[in-house]
């Protein structure tokens, strides 16, 4: 009785569970050989550094162009704001994907980078390009994330992992919340063609809130480990990177099609709304490298299959819109959960990216996604954040 009150407490804490899977991982890595370690190392430009990101507000995070200014193009490399975003990031990255028992070389690397966030958001001139209205909020902001720098660099000289991801997790939010607040209002660093004249357009982020019921009535379990008659999904939307089919979701949600429908298919990938729309939207895609996005070719199409994409199809509750394989400008408003396996997706040059549209992830309760059925009803779903950044191009 004792063990099983004691595994039953270690799955509701999430942390727990990704620092037990940390010290599994870590055990295992200590026995390979370094040709081992190569031979399952992350492809280049699918992540940050050699680093592989597959997690949804991660990728989020770090595809905010901050840079950006009105008529002027993202340029990422450049973003003073971003790089305090990598540098805690890693933070995360390197103890998932190296380990940590034992290891003070990773740790140090850890100290190291929550120092460069650190110098970068002390820089004078880091809150210029906040706007003046908004400067007094970022300013508190700043303060509170360099409270959580503080704390994470202390649990970081006491090699604690727990308290370690969880303050990395904290201060990762407030960097990107502060980057929020230099974004323009309802404005995209780009000029869309005319062809989208009279389309719905997502300036911005969006968040959409949805609900999930199994028509037996039948409790999910949530990523926290507890139990409830709906899945409370949290759907973050990316009109930077995808603009026409973003808004055109937006739009559709705002109207209530989504709704009351049922999941029409799921599978050890893939979960599957189906719902009528007239209006065709033609696959968008953009490149890592790019500053706007490309339309109307697949990247085999394009030649550029080996590149990597802003947001990829690399975490679990990656937003995907359905098209027909013969013909990509057919999208409408069908769309996919992705329930991400790297083992059956791999990262980067796989046959979502380049072929369909990443619109966004689910940042809250993604893990649960598994326990999606065929038959089950999103019984709810509705704009809560960002619906000023929808409007109609003209």
């Amino acid at each position: 009785m004792t063990s099983s009150t004691s595994s039953s407490s270690k799955s509701s804490n999430p942390l727990l569970s990704t620092v037990a899977a940390l010290t599994l991982l870590t055990n295992t890595l200590t026995v390979l050989p370094q040709t081992s370690l190569a031979a399952v190392a992350p492809l280049a430009d699918v992540g940050l550094r050699e680093f592989l990101v597959k997690d949804s507000s991660q990728h989020i995070r770090l595809s905010l162009p901050s840079s950006m200014k009105p008529g002027t193009p993202i340029d990422l490399v450049n973003d003073e704001g971003r790089k305090a975003q990598e540098a805690v990031e890693l933070v995360r990255l390197r103890l998932e994907q190296v380990g940590f028992a034992g290891k003070p070389q990773v740790w140090n690397a850890c100290l190291k980078e929550v120092n460069t966030a650190n110098s970068i958001l002390s820089s004078s001139n880091f809150l210029n390009t906040v706007p003046a209205n908004q400067q007094k909020k970022a300013k508190g902001m700043l303060e509170e994330a360099d409270k959580e720098l503080e704390n994470l660099r202390d649990s970081i000289r006491n090699q604690d992992p727990t308290s370690t991801l969880q303050y990395q997790d904290s201060a990762a939010q407030k960097i990107y919340s502060i980057r929020l607040l230099s974004m323009p209002p309802q404005t995209l660093p780009y000029t869309l063609p005319s062809e989208f004249s009279g389309y719905p357009i997502l300036q911005g982020l969006a968040t959409v809130s949805m609900e999930i019921t199994h028509p037996s009535n039948s409790p999910f379990t949530l990523s926290d480990g507890t139990k409830s008659p709906t899945l409370p999904l949290t759907l973050t939307i990316d009109g930077y990177r995808s603009p026409v089919t973003s808004g055109n979701f937006l739009s559709l949600v705002k109207s209530g099609v989504y709704t009351n429908i049922k999941i029409t298919d799921t599978n050890d990938l893939f979960v599957n709304t189906s719902v009528k729309s007239d209006k065709k939207i033609p696959l968008e895609l953009f490149y890592k490298k790019d500053t706007k996005p490309t339309y109307h070719y697949s990247s085999d199409d394009d030649l550029r299959a080996t590149e990597a994409f802003a947001d990829p199809f690399q975490a679990k509750g990656a937003l995907g819109m359905i098209h027909d394989p013969e013909d990509v400008d057919s999208g409408k408003g069908d769309f996919f959960f992705l329930k991400w396996d790297q083992g059956l997706v791999a990262p980067g040059r796989n046959t979502l990216d380049g072929s369909s549209t990443c619109f966004g992830y689910v940042t809250r309760n993604q893990e649960s996604l598994e326990q999606i059925r065929m038959g089950d009803v999103i019984s709810k779903a509705v704009v809560v954040e960002g619906l000023e950044n929808l409007s109609v191009k003209k």
